[in-house]
């Protein structure tokens, strides 16, 4: 059976504030992160903000030569390299400032399920032993 330790909670508690200090930190920097892409021989140039969000597209006067199918193609492509460029710019300040990647969600919540679990299971055998003290003082 595991024994509920306040002091591990004390220190996952503390990390996880630790934590979301840094990435209340990271906030910042990340909103002024973009990404650049460009298609048809830098005659389509697109820019993505941080959330994925295009903010502009740019298409030179020989861009509108080409047909609507490549031209369609070329600004989709410009636009996923531009995302996938500010993606790894923001992967990139993150592993920076975080000093690594952020633990998954799945691995937190598998954390705090083992503490919790834990910390319930040392109140039920400390209720259970109130509950014995009681019934004998009887």
């Amino acid at each position: 059976m595991n024994d509920f330790d306040p002091e591990e909670l004390e220190r996952i508690t503390a990390r996880a504030e630790d934590m979301l200090a840094r990435v209340e930190e990271l906030r910042s920097e990340i909103d002024v992160v973009v990404g650049r892409g460009e298609a048809a021989d830098g005659q389509v140039r697109v820019t993505a903000g941080a959330s994925g969000r295009l903010m502009d597209v740019v298409l030179a006067p020989r861009a509108m030569r080409l047909d609507s199918q490549k031209l369609a193609e070329a600004v989709l492509r410009a636009a996923q390299e531009a995302q996938d460029d500010v993606a790894a710019k923001v992967d990139a300040v993150m592993a920076e400032t975080l000093g690594g990647a952020l633990p998954g969600r799945e691995l937190l919540d598998e954390q705090f399920g083992s503490v919790l679990e834990s910390f319930e299971s040392s109140m039920d055998e400390r209720l259970r032993a109130i509950d014995d003290r009681t019934r004998d003082s009887r």
